[in-house]
């Protein structure tokens, strides 16, 4: 606007001024509209009225000049060119309607020898080359700004997914660091929130019989349906990635190309897509879950293990030594009492000279299933060693241990006997202390002739 109004003085002179003043009121319009319009407010198809409006502001030019023989008509090109760069199809049709209205409304009203016969072909080739010119600007316009919003997404997707992936590389060292299968799964589900945006995560497995249940859950507490049928059920038999009503989206979780499990996430309020970065991060961690859960279960199974006597099923003196500390501690914050006992089968060499190892096997086996029938869910009882065990009475004072520690005595197999001896801590020794004196008293009681109990001294 202001380059057309800029070289009004030049050859020829303008010999209309109603015209230009009219022209440049109408472009300080158009600039305070641009301006200060609400354009948010109002709809798309507003946006072409300024260069509508400016059509106007080179007619007016244009007949200031002298008409045909003005230099001005070519400016008509720079509307069609703006609603090519920044409008739709559309706007722009209406930009060329309004070129065209431009050149033929003065032939057509008019019609004096002001516009001589050559003037229309003139008008005919703008009209024509217009459109060949605005639409394939639009068209290249367009392709540049789909390849950049390409390029954006994919730039994005990128992003996320390298988020996707350290989450993962972070949640697989957290899943190696534990050896606890129930653990595992929770942080599985944590993870699994966090790269879908979702509102809960749930992990579900096969039980015994072979129905899906839930073993994990994290987030809202959804009961997501697992019968024969369900969205999680179809993922299971098929092992493949189901996303389901834009509500929750299960992942298969896979051993050997086996289905072992589903993880399940889910939105309270739908989305459209759950995004390839996204999915790519779910199925990274499903394959991680995988083998972290089997990894801590194996984990689990070898500790148990580690801690578990292979004859009697009875806990080993390792896992012994590793719960009486923790006892103490539990019995010293809660002021209660707790003994120790130790009891060693009587002549169980000689049982096991006369009857065989098998024999001897078999009594270990049996006196531990009778004791545990006799004592509480509190109590441990452990093997400590060939023919000793020792029992943790939690609760108890001597009184009530000695009464405890008869009825183990009475229920030996066999008619076969034990000695025991039993000690009540003091609130200050140490665990080895405390087992000495009740491994004392046992081995007074085997001195005293067998078969017996002795408290150790206080």
């Amino acid at each position: 606007m202001v380059l057309a109004i800029a070289v009004l003085p030049l050859p020829p002179d303008g010999n209309r001024p109603s015209a230009i003043l009219l022209a440049v009121g109408l472009s300080a319009g158009i600039v305070a509209a641009a301006a200060f319009a609400p354009w948010h407010r109002l709809p798309r198809v507003a946006e072409v009225v300024p260069p509508l409006a400016y059509f106007v502001v080179i007619a007016l030019l244009r007949e200031s000049q002298g008409g045909a023989t003005s230099g001005y008509a070519s400016l008509a090109m720079l509307p069609v060119f703006w609603l090519a760069l920044y409008g739709n199809r559309r706007e722009l049709a209406i930009g060329i309607a309004g070129l065209a209205a431009t050149f033929l409304a003065p032939l057509a009203l008019v019609g004096s020898p002001e516009y001589p016969s050559s003037e229309w072909q003139r008008a005919l080739l703008w009209i024509c080359v217009a459109p060949i010119v605005g639409y394939t600007v639009h068209a290249l316009v367009a392709e540049l700004r789909s390849r950049a919003e390409l390029a954006a997404r994919s730039e994005g997707e990128t992003r996320r997914m390298l988020a996707y992936m350290a989450s993962v590389t972070s949640v697989t060292r957290q899943l190696a660091a534990s050896s606890d299968p129930q653990a595992v799964r929770e942080v599985v589900c944590s993870s699994a929130i966090a790269i879908g945006g979702a509102e809960f995560a749930q992990l579900i497995e096969p039980d015994d019989h072979g129905a899906l249940v839930r073993v994990a859950g994290v987030g809202e507490n959804i009961d997501v349906e697992t019968a024969d049928g369900s969205p999680a059920a179809q993922e299971y038999v098929s092992r493949r990635p189901l996303f389901a009503d834009g509500a929750l989206h299960c992942e298969p979780v896979l051993r050997d190309d086996a289905a072992v499990g589903v993880l399940v996430v889910g939105w309270l309020q739908p989305v459209e897509e759950l995004g390839e970065a996204a999915e790519s991060g779910l199925r990274m961690l499903a394959a991680e879950a995988a083998i972290a859960i089997d990894r801590a279960e194996l984990l689990a199974r070898l500790e148990a293990s580690a801690r578990t006597d292979d004859l009697t099923g009875l806990p080993n003196r390792r896992a012994w030594e590793q719960e009486l500390p923790r006892e103490l501690a539990r019995a010293k914050r809660d002021s209660r009492p707790v003994c120790v006992a130790m009891l060693d089968l009587d002549r169980f060499k000689r049982f096991n000279d006369d009857q065989g190892h098998q024999a001897g096997d078999w009594l270990l086996k049996q006196a531990a299933v009778a004791w545990c029938e006799q004592l509480r869910a509190s109590d441990m009882l452990a093997r400590y060693g060939g023919e000793e065990f020792a029992v943790l009475l939690p609760g108890c004072t001597v009184a009530d241990a000695r009464l405890l520690l008869e009825r183990l005595r009475v229920s030996m197999p066999e008619a076969q006997t034990v000695s025991a001896g039993v000690a009540c801590w003091d609130g200050v020794e140490s665990p080895a202390e405390l087992v000495g004196r009740a491994d004392s008293a046992l081995y007074e009681a085997k001195r005293s002739g067998r078969d017996r109990l002795i408290t150790a001294a206080a």
